[in-house]
Parts: C-alpha cells; structure tokens; sequence
C-alpha cells in the first residue's frame, strides 16, 4: 500500500519541501517540490506557513513528515564505551556527554550510531531549539516521525550499497555552507560543516566578471567562466586545504586510518567543475555525483516536468528515503513530546474514537458473558452439591426436580421433627417427659414415637394396645400443671393392625 512521505530540508537559508508517495524501500513518486526563502536564516513559522499553504491541497488524509535539520546546529562526538548493550548505553550516554558538550545534559537530545570498531558517533541538538522546530512543523503541516541530520540521511543509501570498503567522504556543497560525512568501511565515522558554499563560488565569479551574483550564477552554472574564474579558484582551494586539514586531524585521532580514496559530491555548488578538479587533485581520489535518487527506482508526477532540480533537492529526496531506510541513523524524534496540530484530519480521530468504543462494547459484552456464565456455573455447582448431600443424608432418594426446594422443605420438616425451631417452649423437654413418665400409668403399654414443642404446643405421638388406652393417656396427662388443654388429634390403626397410633396436641400453660 502507497505511504505519503513529507520530507522537509530546513536549510539555513531556505526550506526545501519534498512530497512523494513510496511503494516499499526503493519505489518513490515525487508529487510535489517547493522551497521557500528565509530571510537572513530567520522566520522559519512564516516559511512553513507558506509550505503547508501551498502543500495543503496535496497532502492525504495520512502522511508522515520527516525533518532533516543542517549539520552546522548540531554537535558531533566520538564516544568509547566498555560495552555494546543499548538499554546500558542509553543509561550512560548522558553522563558521558556531560564533559564533552558545552550545555548540560538536560538542555541536550542526542542520539547516537554503533560504530564497527567500537565507539560511538554521537550527534547532540539543543533541546530548545529541536522543540522549537517541532511545534512550528506540526503546528503548520503535521506529526513528525524522524527528525535526522542532513548529510547523515545524504550518506545512507550510499552506506546501503557499501561502496566504502575503505576510507570516503560524502560531501554536500550547500548554497552558504557545506557538510562531509568521513566514511570508512561502509560506516560514518565523522561529520562536520564547512562556512564554504556555492555562493562563496558565485561571488568570487562575481568579482572577476565584474557582473552581478545573478549573472555569476549563470555563468558557473553554464561553465562559461574560460580562464576568468582566479577568485573562484582561490575559493575552491580554501575549502580544499580545510577539507584536508580535518582529514589530517582525523587520521593523527585514530578516526581514520588512511585517506580517503573516493569522494561522492552532492548539493546545488557541486555544479561548479574546477572544485571537483580542485578536490581530486587535493586527494588524488575519484570524484563522484552522489545521486539519491539510487537505488531504487524514482518517478516524477506529471506535473513535476521542468521543475525537478535532483542536486539541490538531494537532501529532501534522501529524507524521504530515510524514512523506510533499513540502516539506522539518527533519530532526535524519539522521547520528545508530540505537538497537535492544528490541521490533524479530524476523521482520523473520529475513526479511531469509534474502533476504540467498539472495542470497548466488545470487552463489556463478554465480561457480562463471561460473568453470566460463571454464575450458571456455580449455581449448577450448588445444586449439584445439594442433591450429593440430599442422597447422603435422606435415603432413598427422590428425584431431584428442584434441589434447592427440596431441601428447604425437608430442613423444615427436620425441624418440626427435631424440636430444633425458633418457638420451641419455654419448659425444658425433659421436664416435660418426666412429668409424662410420672402420669401415664405404668400399666397402659405406651410408646412414645415423637414429641414435638414449638410456640407453647406440644404435640405427642406414640403407639398402644387400644383406643381406650388413648383416652386414658389423654386423662392422665390433663392432670399435668403444665398443660392448659389436652386433645386427641388422630388415632389409627398400625400397619400391623396389632396397635393403635395416636396423635395428642397439649398447649402449654
């Protein structure tokens, strides 16, 4: 699925904007190129209000920006560490760095590059000044994703390729300053910024014509100069000897062990032709256009015909690279807070609003299931252990319609049964059976089968040899001080017809 790439190239004097839409790694649209001026280095809001006026209409209802800021803002340190571990080096780099920058380390954000031989190239950009830059961009066009350094995002394909078996430079010839990424097998190992651009070039042209920049322009630019180009020359052997100079100081550190035997030119001042000359004669290596355009294949929108310029948009195109890029660069997006912008595509979060409820409902929905269905679980649980203890404890079992039911009424007529209800009277039981034993005459063949007391009732149940015996017994215990009013309830004959089963209800007094 296409991805639309904002990359912005925020130059010291100029913002370069790049919109392009990438199918995978190497497959890259260009839709849309603009680059505004800023004045004396200054009002980078107004420019980007101007980019998002202009970009607004192309941009997709989801895009990514990437950033890409000049290498003269940010510090560059080589760092050695006794361990490789990453949470461990995240850990320590700040207390590292505390000696090795002019600012303390909460006023830093730094990210760093493993190197193969061990160390650390680490890149530090003023915290202020880096969430300065991020409010105005996602203010103005919208979320950041990669926040990197202009010639680091510049060498990354080329690192890709690995055509640094040994030592190189990757170099960008901007309009007012110029940036070297110091490579050696296939890894940067330095970078800095030089106060030399094409424009130096251009005004130097300008003195030995004696015509204006505009015309100077012209003329470097169509290599017109003949034999009059001595101050250009001048400026071109400056950069050189400083160029070697620093290569000079990074060989006698140990950064790099020999010269460098390639160099890969980028940047709108690399069109001037005795400065690759100058360069290759300083060096003695082979001089190079870096195309970023490589690997991969790059197509231009319709529209774009006339008006794509790749050296001076090198950058941009290599930021939007970098977004896919499989090697790890710089990164000072990471930990820093993101800012809302004010044309955020509004249905995005409505989108998102409504998978987030669904995905709520959807969590509510099988909780209470889930909820329901542990509670049927138990309650099945509960029967089940009632009907266990009903066929344990009444025998023979009946069947078990209603377990809970059941159990209340037989708990019920156990009660009854047992004398063990809330009501039972106030006179002792064996009380009672003693003032029975001592009434009923010793004659009558009485058993006492059951004695229930509850609410000052007591009911008597038993069995004797015949029905007159019943009405003796009742006689005998209407004598009782406890009793107020004695009567026969039932009586029956028994199963084996031999005896006779009565019933007695005796309230108490």
């Amino acid at each position: 699925m296409p991805e639309t790439i904002l990359c912005l190239d925020l130059g010291a004097h100029a913002v370069k904007a790049l919109l392009a839409e990438c199918r995978g790694r190497t497959d890259l649209r260009v839709l849309a190129v603009k680059t505004v001026a800023r004045a004396d280095g200054a009002d980078l809001d107004g420019a980007l209000k101007e980019l998002a006026s202009g970009l607004q209409p192309l941009l997709q209802a989801r895009f990514r920006t990437a950033v890409m800021l000049p290498a003269s803002e940010a510090m560059f340190r080589l760092v050695r560490l006794p361990f490789r571990d990453e949470a461990r080096i995240k850990k320590t780099l700040s207390f590292e760095l505390e000696t090795l920058l002019p600012l303390p380390p909460e006023e830093v954000a730094a990210d760093y590059l493993l190197l193969p031989g061990g160390g650390l190239l680490t890149a530090a950009f003023a915290r202020k000044r880096l969430r300065k830059i991020l409010a105005d961009v996602e203010t103005h066009l919208g979320p950041v994703c990669v926040v990197d350094i202009a010639p680091a995002a510049l060498a990354l394909p080329a690192l890709e390729q690995r055509v640094f078996p040994g030592a190189g430079i990757v170099l960008d010839i901007g309009r007012m300053e110029s940036a070297a990424v110091f490579c050696e097998k296939n890894a940067p190992l330095a970078i800095r910024s030089f106060a030399v651009g094409g424009e130096a070039i251009t005004g130097a042209l300008a003195e030995d014509w004696s015509c204006s920049r505009e015309e100077a322009e012209k003329i470097k630019i169509d290599a017109s100069f003949g034999d009059r180009a001595a101050g250009a020359l001048d400026v071109c052997r400056d950069f050189c000897r400083s160029l070697a100079g620093t290569v000079e100081l990074l060989r006698l550190n140990g950064t790099l062990s020999g010269a460098p035997d390639r160099i890969l030119l980028t940047g709108g001042g690399s069109q001037f032709g005795p400065l690759r000359q100058e360069l290759a004669r300083t060096f003695g290596a082979a001089v190079e256009t870096l195309d970023a355009a490589k690997p991969g294949d790059l197509r231009l929108d319709a529209g774009m015909a006339g008006r794509w310029t790749p050296l001076p948009m090198g950058v941009a195109l290599a930021g939007a690279r970098r977004v896919q890029a499989t090697r790890k660069s710089f990164n000072f997006r990471q930990g820093e807070p993101a800012t809302k912008s004010l044309t955020g595509d509004l249905r995005r979060h409505l989108r998102l609003g409504a998978v987030l409820a669904v995905v709520i409902l959807a969590l509510a929905a099988a909780d209470g299931f889930l909820d329901y269905r542990v509670q049927v679980r138990q309650a099945d649980d509960l029967k089940s252990s009632i009907s266990r203890i009903f066929r344990k404890h009444f025998p023979p079992s009946a069947v078990m319609v209603n377990p809970v039911m059941q159990m209340k009424s037989r708990l019920a007529e156990d009660k009854k049964t047992y004398g063990i209800a809330a009501g039972a009277s106030p006179t002792p039981v064996l009380e009672l059976l003693r003032d029975m034993s001592g009434l009923i005459p010793p004659a009558l063949d009485v058993v006492v089968t059951r004695l229930h007391c509850e609410n000052n009732v007591v009911l008597l149940a038993g069995e004797t040899q015949k029905v007159d015996d019943v009405t003796r017994v009742k006689n005998a215990l209407a004598k009782s001080k406890y009793y107020k009013t004695v009567t026969v309830n039932k009586t029956a004959l028994g199963r084996d017809g031999a005896k006779v089963n009565f019933d007695l209800r005796m309230e108490l007094k």
